[in-house]
């Protein structure tokens, strides 16, 4: 099951997840501030990894539940933001809190790997206060940076050599139709976009084994991993600087957020 595997994965990524590059933390920033809760608002973060999310609604003086399927996950979130109501280890299909316990759910880049979307949706909907709202984000696609197709387009060529069963975490959603078979209402939704500057090829490489696409790099066969980091390396030094400092390049990166009143 993805469950199982995501837990192992999370838990062993916690040391060194959105540290490499801020990645999670800015989208989260971007979600909070479209979402623009009032202060007290009763927020529970979904998948809360490091804390992003939970950091950027604590800032807004929202009361802040966080749990996440990695018990180093969360143990390193209640560490880092004390001031968090609750942090727990929690699967987010069968959440452990009485009906209408929260005003705003939300999940940063969490819902496309769930076991089962739609159980969580309906779970995530029974623990809304009425008017309540879930909200999260997913991947989207890059449009207007050329210089990274190259990217998606080693994923898909090294694909075939993955086990089944194993590589990557994600599957595809239609969040439109989940929110409605729940019962959500007023569906809507954002796109946000971060371009990241990168140093060198080493963090561009260290910050994608720091997340979950380590879960592909992981069940690569050796000799074919070795290959694949060459030839990003290799694309790399092609790289034109971004100015002024010189050096490193810039990752673009595109979320989208989707937002759904409750019931």
């Amino acid at each position: 099951m993805t469950a199982t595997r995501a837990t192992a994965l999370f838990d062993q990524l916690a040391p060194v997840y959105d540290e490499v590059l801020p990645f999670f933390a800015g989208f989260a920033r971007q979600h909070m501030a479209w979402l623009a809760p009032a202060p007290g608002t009763r927020v529970l973060d979904l998948g809360a990894g490091r804390g992003a999310l939970t950091a950027a609604a604590l800032a807004r003086g929202c009361r802040v539940t966080a749990v996440d399927c990695a018990p180093g996950m969360v143990e390193r979130l209640a560490a880092q933001y004390p001031q968090v109501h609750e942090a727990r280890v929690m699967d987010v299909h069968q959440l452990d809190f009485p009906d209408g316990s929260f005003d705003l759910v939300c999940a940063g880049f969490v819902v496309h790997l769930l076991d089962d979307p739609a159980a969580a949706a309906r779970e995530i909907r029974r623990v809304l206060a009425p008017g309540g709202v879930f909200s999260f984000s997913v991947p989207g696609d890059v449009e207007d940076a050329p210089e990274w197709e190259f990217y998606g387009a080693l994923f898909r060529e090294f694909q075939p050599l993955i086990p089944e069963g194993q590589g990557r975490l994600s599957r595809p959603l239609d969040a439109e139709r989940l929110l409605t078979a729940a019962g959500f209402v007023g569906v809507s939704g954002t796109a946000m976009e971060q371009r990241l500057p990168v140093p060198d090829a080493d963090t561009f490489w260290d910050w994608g084994l720091s997340h979950g696409s380590r879960a592909y790099f992981d069940a690569l066969p050796a000799d074919a991993r070795t290959e694949f980091e060459a030839r990003v390396r290799a694309e790399l030094s092609t790289v034109t600087p971004p100015p002024p400092e010189g050096g490193g390049f810039s990752l673009c990166l595109v979320g989208v957020a989707t937002d759904q009143p409750g019931p």
